[in-house]
């Protein structure tokens, strides 16, 4: 069973509405782990890294370098692989965006 984690634009703060995919910092099917930079945005003429928030890998990536975002808009999706054995721990659902 493979469980999935959305890397998703978050809110900034109210009047902001320029936000632009600068760089991807990983490439989909790369391995990631749990904080590690995904991709660069530009918010109002600053760079801001996005993390993982989860460990497995880079699964989809849906908007490119240049594309502006919208707060909210799924971005990418990581795949979190699981032998369908062991129990999802919820209390890490939070982290995963689940």
């Amino acid at each position: 069973m493979a469980l999935h984690a959305d890397i998703i634009v978050p809110a900034f703060s109210d009047g902001i509405d320029d936000v632009q995919i600068i760089n991807w910092l990983k490439s989909e099917g790369d391995e990631v782990k749990f904080g590690d930079p995904i991709v660069e945005l530009e918010v109002n003429k600053a760079a801001v890294e996005l993390e993982s928030p989860a460990d497995g890998i880079l699964d989809g990536i849906f908007c490119w370098e240049g594309e502006e975002v919208i707060e909210g808009e799924r971005i990418a999706v990581i795949s979190i692989e699981s032998d369908g054995n062991e129990e999802f721990d919820f209390s890490d659902s939070e982290k995963y965006n689940i």
